[in-house]
């Protein structure tokens, strides 16, 4: 990252109060930008809070807005802060595997879908109505856009066309994707400076996750530090690949410093098929070894088998891997093996129980 790119920007994450978005502030905040601005809603069970940037001693180079006014489809509220920045971070959104039913596609559609849509309508407008502003947005998006992946398919490239999609977020989520690209076009077509590229994440994992969520690796830790059985549905045979989000955090701020645009990139461990047999870092494990390892590091739980519940085994994706072929050739790749970065996990959840319970 060079040192001064980001040192006249204003940055705007969404769900910046969130895991992966407090991470990225905080090492934001070393290349002291002009400003910092983080909007989170706040919403309860997505892990977002105030104590995830506590350690930012630098307050003057942060504003926070937080709560349900700050939901990212308040169009009003988010054009004032959009018409100031440079660069945004959309990392606004969730990424649960929920059953079928009515509370559930209501809140998936809301979060992932409506809200996204009235934001980048507040982009579009703001973009418009200055046309001489530039701007660059990086969206996040989800591994679980591909839906299950026939084994053979694996690993999976941006180009794979998804032809079983699992549960809402999967749909919802590439549909932002793709109304992102749509904007994109449309204020190029009229000559506007805008560049918007996505990220598709892949598990991730590390400092600041709160079990809550529902991501499998505060879970696991979870229940293993406090002594408990991980119960591993079926056996835990499913393959998943694993990034810590020090490596996220990176490739976040690679993509936006280049001049890449309307791009999709995987991010995850395999380069090509013979990353499978060999993936960078041992990030690519099967669920059962997973727990064996937090286990082992943690000194503490057990494994149960139990029977894969049905509503649960519907929309279960099945062995998953990504082929991050593309940002590789970049210069992206993780530098965190799935040992190292459990190992820092582990002992961090330790030392800060109260802030992920």
């Amino acid at each position: 990252m060079e040192s001064n790119y980001f040192s006249d920007k204003t940055i705007l994450i969404t769900g910046g109060l969130g895991f992966i978005g407090s991470n990225l502030a905080i090492r934001l905040v070393q290349s002291k930008p002009q400003k910092i601005i983080i909007v989170d809603s706040l919403v309860d069970g997505l892990g977002g809070s105030l104590n995830n940037i506590s350690e930012i001693k630098n307050k003057e180079i942060l504003e926070v807005y937080h709560g349900s006014d700050w939901d990212i489809k308040n169009t009003d509220k988010m054009k004032s802060l959009i018409k100031r920045s440079d660069i945004i971070f959309n990392l606004a959104g969730c990424v649960k595997h929920t059953k079928l039913g009515e509370k559930e596609l209501d809140f998936d559609t809301k979060i992932n879908f409506i809200s996204q849509v009235f934001f980048l309508e507040a982009c579009r407008q703001v973009m418009i109505e200055n046309p001489n502003k530039k701007l660059k947005i990086i969206f996040a998006g989800t591994r679980d856009q591909y839906g299950k992946v026939l084994f053979d398919d694996l690993p999976v490239k941006e180009s794979h066309l998804p032809k079983n999609l699992t549960d809402y977020q999967s749909i919802s989520k590439n549909a932002a994707e793709s109304y992102h690209m749509i904007v994109n076009n449309v204020l190029r077509e009229q000559g506007i400076d805008i560049k918007i590229n996505s990220i598709r994440l892949t598990n991730t994992y590390g400092l600041k996750q709160n079990s809550k969520s529902g991501a499998v690796v505060p879970v696991f830790i979870e229940k293993s530090l406090a002594d408990g059985a991980i119960e591993l549905w079926g056996g835990g045979e499913s393959l998943r690949d694993f990034n810590h989000v020090d490596d996220v955090v990176d490739a976040f701020l690679l993509i936006v410093e280049s001049e890449l645009n309307r791009e999709v990139f995987n991010l995850g461990c395999c380069v090509g098929k013979e990353g499978m047999e060999k993936s960078i870092g041992n990030n690519l494990v099967k669920i059962k070894k997973l727990a064996e390892m937090i286990v082992n590091i943690a000194g503490k739980g057990e494994i149960r088998i139990i029977p894969y519940p049905p509503e649960r085994k519907v929309i279960e994706p099945g062995h998953f891997a990504a082929d991050i072929s593309k940002i590789f050739k970049l210069g992206w790749q993780p530098k965190t093996s799935l040992e190292e970065g459990l190992k820092k996990t582990i002992d961090w959840n330790k030392n800060n129980s109260n802030l992920v319970s």
